[in-house]
């Protein structure tokens, strides 16, 4: 199989983390992840890990340059270039062309997770957003708006979330080969 970088993309509760951490097992490659590196900015920061403060400090990092976002989420793992990589948490279409330029030559392809709001929404309780008007807050915000609209046009592959991990690791492995 040839090294590629795999990005990840989906609503927030799509299981993005738990598909894209099982696929880099499977394959034994690195995974690097859009939300841990915002994370460690707002743990520095002060600022705790809310979903308002980590919004609030991703629209920060894209507005600082959407390359240099990249650049410090592929340090996390001290990724060189020709290595495959797996990376997980991706919310703005800007950021697509940007990582396929910097990972070139290899080919970074873009899977959409999908799906459905009844299993998102049961999610979302289990992560203790169980107020309407929270959850409604937080999809609405401008970090959410690409995932819900452009980024599911833009990828190479849209797998339904709703079926289990295992299902979807086997079914990404066998896409990529």
């Amino acid at each position: 199989m040839k090294p590629l970088v795999l990005g990840f993309s989906g609503k927030i509760a799509s299981g993005k983390s738990i598909l894209s951490t099982e696929v880099a097992s499977c394959l034994g490659w690195q995974r690097v992840s859009f939300g841990d590196y915002v994370r460690s900015v707002a743990q520095r920061q002060g600022l705790g890990e809310s979903r308002e403060a980590l919004q609030a400090v991703g629209v920060s990092l894209v507005d600082q340059g959407m390359e240099q976002f990249c650049r410090s989420v592929l340090s996390q793992v001290n990724w060189k270039p020709g290595q495959p990589l797996v990376v997980d948490g991706i919310r703005h279409a800007g950021i697509v062309p940007i990582l396929r330029q910097i990972v070139a030559p290899l080919k970074l392809s873009l899977i959409f997770i999908a799906v459905n709001e009844s299993t998102r929404n049961t999610r979302l309780m289990d992560r203790g957003l169980t107020n309407w008007e929270q959850q409604q807050q937080i999809e609405t915000h401008s970090t959410e708006a690409q995932v819900q609209t452009v980024l599911p046009a833009i990828a190479d592959l849209t797998v339904d979330g709703n079926r289990t991990i295992e299902e979807l690791v086997v079914e990404i492995v066998r896409w990529i080969q």
